[in-house]
């Protein structure tokens, strides 16, 4: 009886944390995925040698993120995504402003 007291306490600790744990692994998963996306659109549109215009993004570990696709140096904006359950962080690149990206609270 007080090995099983002792798992429930232990599984009402650990449970928890382990949620938290993956909702932040998923968080850094997106920030890195909309990060490189970003560096392909901010390349892409200020590079004077590139003649390609900016792809469309791969979503993996995000929920969603801004397509860039037809994006000029006139018409670039903020790239936002969101990231899959249970993290669903919204994470903003402002590509306008040499794309530094940021977890919006």
């Amino acid at each position: 009886m007080i090995v099983v007291a002792i798992i429930g306490v232990l599984a009402a600790i650990a449970i928890p944390a382990y949620r938290l744990y993956v909702a932040d692994a998923q968080s850094s998963a997106c920030i890195s995925e909309v990060r490189r996306y970003s560096s392909q659109v901010y390349l892409a549109i200020n590079d004077p040698e590139a003649s390609v215009l900016p792809i469309s993004p791969v979503v993996g570990a995000c929920q969603s993120i801004t397509d860039a696709r037809g994006w000029t140096a006139v018409t670039q904006q903020k790239i936002e995504a969101v990231a899959k359950a249970p993290s669903n962080a919204r994470i903003e690149c402002d590509i306008p402003n040499g794309n530094p990206c940021k977890v919006l609270p």
